[in-house]
C-alpha cells in the first residue's frame, strides 16, 4: 500500500502545512488580477472619449 493513499488518515506533508496560506495567496492574486482587467478596460473606454473629445471636439476661446 502506497503511503498516503488512504484518505482516512490525514499525513502532515508540506503540501498540506502551507495549503491554506497558498489558498489565501491565490485568492488574494485572483482578486487583484480581476480589479486590474476592469481597470484595463476602463482606460481604454475613457481613453477613447478623451481622443475623441481631442479630434473632433469644439476648438477655440469662449464659446
Amino acid at each position: 500500500m502506497v503511503a498516503g493513499s488512504n484518505p482516512a488518515v490525514p499525513t502532515l506533508s508540506r503540501s498540506n502545512v502551507f495549503g491554506k496560506a497558498k489558498w489565501v495567496l491565490d485568492t488574494i492574486f485572483l482578486l487583484i488580477s480581476i480589479v486590474g482587467y476592469m481597470a484595463l478596460i476602463a482606460g481604454f473606454f475613457f481613453g477613447g472619449f478623451v481622443l475623441l473629445d481631442l479630434f473632433w471636439g469644439r476648438r477655440g476661446g469662449d464659446a
